[in-house]
């Protein structure tokens, strides 16, 4: 009994060094736990769970199935084994294990989780609609599974629903700008582009200096053809990251619009510079270089027009 204690005690005693991170005492915990009390399912499970994070995924398979052998109660064993089968891509014995966890577990959250994401990686939307949606029934602060489903209902184009669970994080978790920056692509499908764009504002001003964040906003800019809004935001993604060449490609279209030919011409050059294996950028050089060209043969003709009608002084008219 004393040692079955003591056994129980390392156990706990690596569950605390886990949570500080303390990889290495954890295991020295958890093997001495499990030296003490073989049949213990828990210290070979978390052994597995070191092994996953050391890289180790066949030690980690051997630890998890000791777990299961022990005591086939295991649900957390059954639910790490299924990941090391995901990761193996052996889909339908993941599946399986998943199910299983969930069988033993079914208020749990974890299973749920993986399960859902197994199938979002399957293309099984409804499937994952349903594991994601057990999770939101059985815990509200989930706030990762509304997110996931949100994604599910946005790939069926059940955008209601997309907005609805997107809306909920949000207002639960105003600072995640994920949530922000999903629920912005939903009005911008419906057309609610007023929407959308106070969804990117209010995540630029969490993290002003993402240029993904600015990008976005620039391109729905462009889809109301708000041309000047759209060629600041352009602008100051390539101040933040002067390597995007798609942004300095972009950025070379509405130059062009505005009527600022050198500058168009320049981004254009910049954008083939840094992606050399870009086919589109070249076609749009060619064009913009052509029609300066074009431009500047048309000004020198007016000149031309206009200088040889003038009238010099004391000329009959």
């Amino acid at each position: 009994m004393r040692q079955e204690q003591e056994a129980l005690r390392l156990l706990d005693q690596g569950i605390r060094a886990l949570q500080e991170e303390d990889f290495e005492k954890a295991k020295v915990s958890f093997e001495q736990a499990a030296e003490l009390n073989g049949d213990l399912a828990a210290a070979h499970s978390n052994l597995g769970l070191l092994a996953m994070g050391e890289g180790n995924p066949e030690k980690a398979r051997t630890c998890f199935q000791k777990a299961i052998e022990k005591d086939p109660r295991e649900h957390s064993a059954y639910n790490n084994l299924a990941a090391l089968e995901q990761a193996a891509q052996r889909y339908r014995e993941a599946e399986q294990l998943y199910l299983k966890s969930i069988q033993l577990n079914s208020e749990g959250t974890e299973a749920y989780y993986n399960l859902g994401l197994l199938y979002m990686k399957e293309d099984k939307w409804v499937q994952a609609k349903s594991a994601f949606e057990k999770i939101t029934q059985l815990d509200p602060d989930h706030f990762d599974a509304f997110y996931m489903l949100g994604n599910v209902y946005a790939t069926l184009q059940d955008y209601y629903a997309a907005i609805a669970n997107f809306q909920y994080l949000v207002f639960h978790k105003p600072k995640i700008v994920e949530g922000r920056v999903a629920l912005a692509e939903m009005y911008r499908r419906q057309g609610k582009y007023p929407l959308a764009i106070h969804e990117l504002r209010s995540a630029i001003r969490e993290t002003p200096d993402d240029p993904d964040l600015i990008q976005h906003l620039g391109l729905i800019f462009m889809e109301t053809a708000s041309g000047e809004m759209a060629l600041g935001a352009f602008e100051k993604v390539v101040e933040l990251d002067p390597q995007r060449a798609d942004a300095f490609e972009v950025l070379a279209i509405l130059y062009d619009i505005s009527g600022f030919d050198e500058a168009a011409l320049a981004a254009c050059e910049k954008a083939i510079a840094l992606d050399p294996d870009n086919e589109r950028a070249p076609e749009i050089y060619a064009d913009l270089k052509a029609k300066v060209q074009a431009n500047a043969q048309e000004k020198a003709a007016r000149e031309a027009y206009e200088a040889s009608t003038e009238t010099a002084p004391g000329e009959s008219q």
